[in-house]
Order: structure tokens, then C-alpha cells, then sequence
């Protein structure tokens, strides 16, 4: 329980399991191709902080840091969901939205050249990384949702240390890029409200192009292709897409 809302706490194994019948029950009745998870696994905020204290007393064992634990969590829940996938019907693709930043390098050697203020290991409780290293994600999706000229969070270098990682796994990488964003002033990201934000896409773009290891792209979200500050980005992407 938060401030002001519910969570489903995964350090509860019933709350586990059940997410994993709910998912199960998707797969067997609809013929759906994948099922995807967003980043919301821990989020809290200073006015609205979780309280997992009492689950962390009873499940907790083993465990001296908190944060650990939480993450053992997520990575079971995780792990259980998949299994219960490709139990159930092996074809259907099981993947993860989450946050663009894994972990920034002045806190971990392995993490990217950023400066991001909530990366997914350490706000959300993700690591993303060991999913894709295990390969328990059949495709991952990290949210670069910043442009090329953000200097503590380059969308080239993030896109490149995704491409890095999942160099050597059979998990496919595609990016989450911020249509929300096109045609919105931003002081701190100017480049979306400059022509229509054409440039900015068309340079994220090929930044994917140059990457072998991405396979596509998704954009964040569906709505914001009838919105009438995106049509610029809608019509160069139809003219791009058509073409290749």
C-alpha cells in the first residue's frame, strides 16, 4: 500500500502467482502473439513511498539489502511468467518496456555513459540486464525517450549500449522512442519542436539503421499518430517505411 494507491507487491509469492494465472489465462483463451510487461515493478515517489516493510520481514531472509531483495523479486516474477509461457504455448514472444538507462556508469563500470535520474536497477528495481543475460525476455524494449543533443542522456549512446548487450543473447532489442514528445517545447530538448521534429526522428532512426543487433522500433504510443502536433513525424515515417 502507497500514499494514494494499490500495488500488487511482488515480494508476496501469491501476488506471483496470481499475476502468473492472469497471464496464463490471456495465453490459453486469446490467440495473442507476445505479452509485454511495462516498468512499473516498484515505483514510488517521495510523497507516495511503497510500504513493503512487513513483506520484507517475512520474505526477506537472506537478504541485507532491501534493494537486492526487490530485485530478486522482480527477477522471479519474471522468470515465472516466462515459464508459464512457453509452458503453455511456446510461440508467443514474452518482453519488457522498460526504463532506456539499465544503470549509469558512475555507479556501476557496466552501466552506460548517463547521467539518468531513475535507472530501471535502481528506481524500479529491474535488472534489466541479467534478464536479457539469462534470456528469460524474448525481446526488450528499453524507453530512450530523450534526444540526440540531451548530454546525460544521449539516445545514441543508450541505443549503442543496448546494442552491445544484447550482442551475444537471443533476445531481440527494439527501441521505445517518445512520439509523446514530437511537437512539444521542451527548453531542456528543443529539437522535438524543431520542423516538426522530422530531424530528430529521422537521426534516431538511423541510429537504429546503424545497429544491427536492432530489430525495429516501437512508439510510445499508438494515440499520438492521429494527434495533430505529430503528423509531420506521421507523414516522413510513412514516406520512410514505404520506401524501404
Amino acid at each position: 500500500v502507497a500514499a494514494n494507491r494499490l500495488t500488487l507487491d511482488p515480494g508476496i509469492p501469491a501476488v506471483r502467482r496470481w499475476i502468473c494465472e492472469v497471464v496464463a489465462e490471456l495465453v490459453i483463451c486469446y490467440r495473442v502473439d507476445g505479452v509485454q510487461f511495462d516498468d512499473y515493478f516498484y515505483t514510488e515517489f517521495l510523497q507516495s513511498p511503497l510500504d513493503d516493510a512487513q513483506t520484507y520481514a517475512r520474505y526477506g531472509g537472506g537478504f541485507v539489502d532491501k534493494g537486492d531483495w526487490r530485485r530478486n523479486n522482480t527477477y522471479r516474477l519474471m522468470r515465472d511468467v516466462a515459464r508459464t509461457i512457453r509452458v503453455i504455448r511456446p510461440g508467443v514472444a514474452f518482453g519488457v518496456s522498460q526504463a532506456g538507462v539499465w544503470r549509469n556508469h558512475q555507479d556501476d563500470p557496466l552501466g552506460s555513459d548517463t547521467q539518468a535520474g531513475a535507472p530501471a536497477f535502481d528506481s524500479a528495481y529491474a535488472d534489466t540486464r541479467r534478464w536479457v543475460r539469462e534470456e528469460i525476455v524474448d525481446y526488450i524494449v528499453p524507453q530512450i525517450y530523450w534526444p540526440l543533443a540531451r548530454p546525460a542522456v544521449r539516445y545514441d549512446t543508450i541505443a549503442r549500449w543496448w546494442a552491445e548487450t544484447v550482442r551475444d543473447y537471443r533476445v531481440q532489442l527494439y527501441i521505445g522512442m517518445a512520439l509523446y514528445k514530437v511537437g512539444m517545447a521542451n527548453p531542456l530538448e528543443p529539437d522535438w519542436s524543431v520542423d516538426g521534429a522530422v530531424p530528430e526522428i529521422a537521426r534516431q532512426l538511423d541510429v537504429n539503421a546503424s545497429l544491427p543487433q536492432v530489430h525495429g522500433c516501437m512508439l510510445f504510443r499508438q494515440g499520438f499518430l492521429a494527434a495533430p502536433q505529430t503528423q509531420q513525424v506521421v507523414e516522413y515515417l510513412r514516406l520512410r517505411w514505404q520506401a524501404s
